[in-house]
């Protein structure tokens, strides 16, 4: 068996390892990100192969030109693979792909998720739509901004068709004018993406079945239940809902030794998206007037914590719920003893 460590970059690769039966070492550098380059670097390699490469921004698309070279191909993150104290006096792309196959042979690596082409192409719209409302957003304020500038403190939502007939009744010098009408120009240019993504997303929904299921949950709508299904990607990767709870960051960091124990802020390690739409989703909930288990929760707990921690609490009981209604393959349930069991390892 051939053990190699891949060395990523954006041009080319280095790939080093060994056979664990004979000992030979198998190492070349700098081949480009071709096919014909990867094709005619494989070609004299003993098989059967096991490789792995570390996660950054082109591992997924490298993956697959590599995988059919591979009987196995890891994605690694490189936080779980080096240890803090490793000399870095000789760093080398040489000796990192050596040391991925060390590690690859001693069985000490976990392998990252890696999404199919059709998931790519869901996680791709669902960020571009978040990174779109983001946009929305920081517009909003430069126009709130430039209107207190010249003195117009009217406290009007922008986004209302209202915000938008005062902002047009503005009357600015030359030069401001311009800078206003610039920016309501890109405003209108984030809204008619925002739109179109938004029409991409619920046809995808439609014809999903975990995207269905997700939408019978209160305040969830084709955005959100699109966001969670692209994230996860399958909930088999998950033994359980509290590690779906961690793989979002949603639960604190620890300090504990003997006796002593200590909780700190969230770790927010992990995947940024899904804790977004969660804490949205806890947002939603607390601001709506729908009657549902998780806002009972905050009346419960309003008076003894935080309203930033409940909301934390109530994001952690969507995700326990989403994995519940996944793993079973069931819809939602509002009666109280359905959410209850589905909460009960966050409650």
């Amino acid at each position: 068996m051939l053990y190699l460590g891949l060395d990523v970059h954006s041009k080319w690769f280095t790939y080093a390892g060994f056979d664990k039966e004979t000992g030979e070492i198998f190492s070349k550098k700098k081949t480009a990100n071709t096919p014909d380059a990867m094709r005619a670097a494989f070609a004299s390699l003993p098989a059967p192969r096991i490789g792995a490469l570390e996660t950054g921004t082109n591992a997924v698309a490298m993956h697959r030109l590599l995988a059919p070279y591979f009987t196995d191909l890891l994605i690694v993150a490189p936080n779980k693979v080096w240890d803090r104290r490793r000399d870095t006096q000789a760093k080398t792309d040489h000796r990192d792909a050596l040391g991925l196959a060390e590690q690859l042979a001693a069985g000490t690596l976990t392998p990252l998720f890696v999404p199919t082409e059709d998931l790519q192409v869901w996680r791709t719209v669902g960020r571009a739509r978040i990174q779109v409302t983001q946009d929305s957003t920081r517009a909003t304020n430069r126009l709130y901004a430039l209107a207190r500038q010249w003195g117009y403190l009217d406290e009007k939502r922008f986004l209302t068709k209202g915000g938008r007939a005062w902002l047009e009744t503005l009357t600015l010098p030359d030069q401001a004018q311009d800078v206003l009408t610039a920016a309501l120009t890109a405003l209108e240019a984030l809204q008619a993406r925002e739109t179109a993504y938004d029409q991409t997303i619920a046809a995808l929904v439609q014809g999903d079945p975990i995207g269905q299921l997700l939408v019978t949950i209160p305040y969830v709508g084709p955005f959100t239940a699109f966001i969670v299904r692209a994230e996860i990607g399958a909930i088999t990767r998950f033994a359980n809902a509290d590690k779906l709870i961690a793989y979002a960051g949603l639960v604190p960091r620890v300090f504990q030794s003997g006796e002593r124990l200590r909780y700190g802020r969230l770790t927010k390690a992990g995947n940024a998206y899904l804790r977004y739409v969660a804490v949205v989703f806890a947002q939603n909930c607390l601001n709506g007037k729908k009657d549902t288990p998780f806002k009972r929760r905050f009346y419960r707990l309003c008076h003894t914590h935080d309203p930033n921690e409940i909301k934390i609490m109530i994001a952690r009981d969507f995700l326990t719920v989403v994995y519940a209604m996944w793993s079973q393959g069931t819809v939602w349930r509002d009666d109280r003893a359905a959410v209850r069991g589905a909460t009960s390892s966050v409650a």
